[in-house]
């Protein structure tokens, strides 16, 4: 019962498309109403034909059993194409409420569990789901059903027959709650387990390239066979608690039926009974307790399911961020967004003491800074002072934990996604290529662009030369994750898209660090004429980026720790002017760069 509880929760988030529901249950009720007329055939064909020897009846009654069974294999056919289809369709219903939800959560709860839980759960979990509700359930009623009829046929055939079938069936209905518990608890270990494999493959296939430069190959080994054992002994027991569970259902219904001929055998004998009548009973006992005994059987299905639809319920209980909640708050009110700039205009950032922790640890503390419209920021600071969890923060990817960030005059934490959407760019220093062509992974950036906006922006970016190497242009084809391409020409397009996208505010985390000096000084002027009027945010260890910036911010420990331009930092900030030393260091472009010479893919 508690599965199908778990179930009625889940309902809500399940199109259930009752129309073809209805009619796939009406043709299984058909199909089940034409095998339990069968036993009653052939008990006339025993009686009538094989005993009292009345030839005229064969070819009616056997036509009679053709006929139905024709019957129910089309209807069978019809609900099957049905079933199919609706699991199908409930799998990918229940999925899609599972990546919209994703798309709803803090990202740090998306980041931190690794992709193993997230491939479990859209995979096997919504999987399991919709064979719950399209074949585990089905069965479940069809089985039932079946059974009840046969019970109802039994007490009409001999009352006493049936009497004896409905006294055994409790310890049939009863047995497989011996092996509940350890059935629940070993399912649940290997949901566990899989879920960890399927991280650690990731992690694998991911990490190639170490595993190989350090010899790793070894240690993965071990590592993985180490997992493998504890799925396979989990595995292994559940599938022997199952067998257990099937089986002691299946010594239960033999002893029935020995019980059931012993008693129809001495009716045969006294007259009580026709032999046509004792088969036909006997065939619907078989009806009547292999239901049950199925029933049994489907409840370990039905324990993976719980565990699964558990899962899901847990993963939907997730709080979204509040970003999330501003926008269906925003759709049920029917209301537009407030806050919208004109298209083009710069927007300006006041941030009053801003925190930001996770998981217990403050990584933002008390940061307050002033940044007006229209101007270049430069963010500087050592690895960990809290530059990119700023940024991730501005963009509504952290979420705030104490104080304010008001963006174009509104609170941040006011704003839905698609506000943020529309006043933010931002370029990753490892921005996500997506499988398809050069020209679609720019055009995201604005899906609305036109050709000549993409290529415009291509050309910006400095990937002329890129888009004439390649064999079909910005049509070309790029693989998982632009494998072909370097890193230099990965960032370019992820610049591209940001500059098609011409945002109000242009946040660049380390946007140029695989690019050599002298490209990184044409695509951050392409950056600066275009973004011209509007707001840009930079972190960036180049020097020259840094001094053209209108104000540079030093960030240390998660805090500002001083602010001005170059000039005046170099004079009244020690930590700064250690920094720009090492910066200086790279004012030259590096002799021999693979960028500097790119001109083809993989160049």
């Amino acid at each position: 019962m508690h599965g199908f509880k778990l179930f009625m929760r889940l309902s809500p988030h399940v199109n259930v498309r009752w129309p073809l529901t209805s009619t796939a249950y009406a043709c299984t009720l058909i199909q089940l109403a034409l095998t339990m007329a069968q036993p009653m055939i052939f008990a006339y064909l025993i009686d009538d034909v094989l005993i009292e020897g009345d030839k005229a009846l064969v070819l009616p009654l056997l036509g009679l059993s053709l006929g139905l069974a024709v019957l129910s294999i089309l209807f069978s056919f019809v609900r099957s194409g049905l079933f199919r289809y609706l699991g199908i369709r409930h799998t990918l219903d229940i999925r899609d409420v599972l990546l919209r939800h994703t798309r709803a959560i803090p990202l740090p709860d998306i980041e931190k569990p690794g992709a193993g839980k997230f491939t479990a759960l859209l995979g096997m979990d919504a999987a399991t789901l919709g064979n719950f509700l399209n074949h585990v359930i089905v069965e479940m009623l069809s089985q039932l059903f079946m059974m009840v009829a046969a019970f109802g046929i039994l007490f009409y055939m001999d009352w006493r027959l049936g009497v004896v079938a409905v006294a055994c069936s409790p310890f049939l209905l009863l047995s497989p709650r011996l092996f509940r518990r350890p059935l629940a608890g070993y399912a649940g270990q290997v949901r566990t387990h899989n879920e960890e494999i399927g991280t650690h493959l990731y992690e694998s296939i991911e990490g190639s390239r170490e595993i190989r430069v350090f010899g790793l190959e070894g240690w993965e080994q071990g590592r993985n066979e180490s997992m493998y054992r504890g799925l396979v002994r989990a595995s292994t027991r559940e599938t022997l608690f199952r067998v257990m569970s099937y089986q002691t259902g299946g010594l239960l219904i033999s002893a029935i039926i020995a019980v059931v001929y012993w008693i129809g055998s001495s009716q045969v004998l006294d007259g009580a009974l026709s032999v046509g009548m004792m088969v036909a009973s006997v065939s619907y006992l078989h009806n009547a307790l292999n239901p049950i005994q199925q029933l049994n059987n489907f409840y370990g299905e039905l324990q993976s399911s719980e565990v699964a639809m558990a899962r899901i319920e847990q993963f939907l209980a997730t709080p979204v961020d509040a970003y999330a909640r501003n926008e269906r708050a925003a759709e049920e009110a029917e209301a537009e967004p407030a806050g919208a700039e004109p298209a083009g205009a710069g927007v300006g950032v006041e941030i009053r003491d801003l925190q930001v922790e996770y998981d217990g640890v403050r990584i933002l503390k008390d940061v307050t800074l002033s940044l007006p419209a229209g101007k270049i920021y430069a963010f500087v600071g050592r690895s960990g002072s809290g530059k990119t969890t700023l940024f991730r923060t501005l963009l509504g990817l952290m979420p705030i934990s104490g104080g304010t960030v008001v963006v174009g005059g509104r609170p941040l934490e006011e704003m839905t996604r698609k506000e943020i959407v529309r006043r933010f760019g931002a370029v990753f220093q490892e921005s996500y290529l997506f499988r398809g062509t050069l020209y679609e992974n720019i055009a995201i950036g604005r899906l609305d662009a036109t050709e000549e906006e993409v290529a415009e922006a291509a050309r910006l970016a400095d990937l002329g030369a890129l888009v004439e190497s390649l064999p079909d242009g910005l049509r070309t084809r790029i693989d998982h994750k632009g494998f072909q391409l370097s890193g230099g020409q990965r960032q370019r397009i992820a610049i591209a898209r940001a500059l098609l996208r011409r945002p109000g505010i242009l946040v660049l985390d380390e946007p140029t660090s695989a690019l050599d000096q002298l490209t990184e000084n044409e695509v951050m002027d392409a950056i600066r004429s275009s973004m011209a009027g509007r707001t840009v945010f930079v972190s960036t260890h180049r020097l020259r980026t840094i001094e053209n910036a209108d104000r540079i911010i030093v960030m240390e420990h998660g805090r500002v720790v001083a602010e001005g331009t170059h000039a005046e930092l170099m004079r009244s900030s020690r930590l700064y002017f250690e920094m720009a030393s090492t910066f200086e260091t790279e004012r030259e472009p590096r002799s021999g760069s693979n960028e500097a010479a790119e001109a083809g893919v993989g160049a």
